[in-house]
């Protein structure tokens, strides 16, 4: 388990970095008239902070989760479960909103709502027969533009098929774990 905290701040802050466009306008154009490069390079820093509390550092800025009081912490924060469901979501957003300001599309807002489910038997040792992690995810959009039904869900495709969170997602990404003595 401890092994996933310390993914799911990683997929938090490379959402957020790879949304903002720092080295690309929002025209989608290079930023200065100058080669954009698009690799960006993501170190989060995760270590416990107390009682269950995890804090991640991520360039100037800190994420923390927690865990619901039912599992021995304070619940002062969410789950990591919860926040790589609140990074994809909000890839997913960004990205579309990328989108709508590359194309100059008229879109008013873009929201969503990540549902998904995951069974705790395997995290906490009591069963091996599912998967420790989600069993699929589906992401409800709301598009306030005027738009076609048909151009909306055309939108949400091409959304999906740029967003780096549901690439991340939908193909496997290798893991590596190294230990530090």
């Amino acid at each position: 388990m401890k092994q996933y905290l310390q993914l799911t701040p990683l997929f938090l802050i490379l959402t957020l970095l790879l949304t903002t466009g720092a080295a690309v306008s929002e025209t989608g154009k290079p930023a200065g008239g100058k080669k954009a490069d698009t690799a960006y390079k993501v170190r989060v820093e995760v270590k416990e902070v107390k009682n269950r509390i995890v804090a991640g550092k991520v360039r100037n800025h800190t994420i923390y989760i927690d865990q619901p009081k039912e599992f021995g912490a304070d619940d002062t924060a969410p789950t990591p479960p919860e926040t790589l469901a609140f990074a994809l979501g909000s890839c997913f957003v960004s990205t579309g909103r990328l989108i709508a300001m590359q194309r100059n599309m008229n879109v008013r807002g873009i929201s969503a709502v990540v549902e998904s489910e995951l069974d705790f038997a395997k995290a906490l040792g009591t069963g091996l027969e599912k998967r420790a992690g989600f069993s699929g995810f589906k992401i409800i959009t709301k598009i306030d533009a005027d738009m076609s039904p048909k151009d909306k869900r055309k939108f949400i495709e091409e959304i999906a098929s740029r967003c780096p969170m549901c690439d991340n997602m939908e193909n496997p990404t290798p893991v590596s774990y190294e230990l530090k003595e």
